[in-house]
């Protein structure tokens, strides 16, 4: 767990991963990935989505 303080904000993450090391996690992701994760795929096509514009509707 760790904590950050924005203002009169407190955010606190339980993922492990806010532990680890950038290599750390780079690896976890990319075993994620490689796994099938459905999480980490669906918030990589959300990411996606954000950037790729979307064809005019008719």
């Amino acid at each position: 767990m760790k904590e950050f303080k924005y203002g009169n904000t407190t955010v606190i993450i339980h993922s492990p991963l806010v532990l680890m090391s950038a290599d750390e996690r780079k690896e976890w992701f990319q075993k994620e990935w490689e796994k099938g994760n459905p999480i980490l795929k669906q918030i990589a096509k959300a990411v996606m989505d954000c950037y790729v514009p979307k064809e005019p509707s008719s």
